[in-house]
């Protein structure tokens, strides 16, 4: 059973991961975990600014207890439709209300999950903003578990791209890919970044075996020496459906570059991708 937790918020992005998870049901067998999170400290510091203090202190705790409550009567009724959801889809579903920093409860119960799937954009404060209050790469920062970030609209995977450097962090993304199952075939791109051709090529040769064995698929693989994220943009971000990638480089120095493509992609939130740390 591959287990995958859902952070639940009542935006799109929600509906686009329960998309993902049934796509990946369709290939093989899962349960899905659905986390409804009340950030009640945002609905605290809305508050606080709302109503001056000390003088609106009882008018403040009045409001705020008001605007809880109906955050967790829409909370609970989101909890509720995609239970009914996945009874459709045959899905098993346990969903739980949560209320505390998005963040924290995320990194915990992702301990538990083999994939967590979540929007780009997270509207956890419910009643009280209609602003995105945390975008993805704020949350997954510390969080171990592979995650899958979505933008508002589902596509179908089919042309994958994999940045590619041989540090731990990218291995695994490309082995959680292989286990994922969104399609029964793809067209890989492999992108690797180094100016050693021995050591690039060996690199290449590993993952292409690997992917090989695993998935159906046809690879090719691209070599760079320019920015990642510049190159990526100029050839690929038109039709590309899923990108792979690690959080971080094998080489510290490279750090704080390749780090910052996932970051690139989350704040582009237009192509779904699964980065892993």
């Amino acid at each position: 059973m591959f287990k995958i937790l859902i952070p639940i918020d009542p935006s799109e992005y929600t509906n686009t991961a329960f998309k993902y998870a049934f796509e990946i049901a369709s290939n093989k067998e899962i349960s899905i975990e659905g986390i409804a999170i009340i950030d009640d400290m945002s609905i605290a510091e809305m508050e606080t600014t709302l109503v001056p203090l000390p003088e609106g202190s009882e008018k403040r705790i009045e409001e705020e207890t008001e605007l809880l409550e109906k955050a967790k009567e829409k909370a609970n009724e989101e909890l509720n439709n995609y239970k009914r959801l996945c009874d459709e889809k045959g899905v098993g579903f346990v969903g739980r209300l949560m209320l505390g920093r998005p963040d924290f409860i995320i990194e915990e119960a992702g301990k538990y999950a083999d994939l967590v799937i979540m929007g780009m954009r997270n509207y956890f404060h419910f009643e009280t903003e209609k602003t995105p209050y945390k975008t993805a790469k704020k949350i997954i920062k510390h969080l171990h578990t592979p995650v899958l970030t979505v933008p508002e609209r589902f596509k179908s995977v089919k042309n994958v791209v994999i940045a590619y450097d041989g540090s731990h962090p990218a291995v695994k993304a490309a082995r959680e890919f292989a286990k994922l199952s969104l399609n029964k075939e793809y067209e890989i791109t492999i992108i690797i970044s180094d100016k050693n051709e021995s050591k690039r090529e060996n690199l290449l040769s590993q993952i292409e075996d690997y992917l090989t064995e695993h998935v159906n698929a046809k690879i090719n693989k691209v070599h760079t020496e320019k920015n990642i994220i510049k190159f990526f943009d100029e050839h690929f971000s038109e039709n590309t459906d899923l990108v792979v990638c690690g959080m971080h480089s094998q080489k510290i120095l490279k750090k704080v570059l390749v780090g910052s493509f996932p970051k690139h992609l989350i704040k582009m939130n237009k192509i779904t991708a699964l980065i892993a740390q």
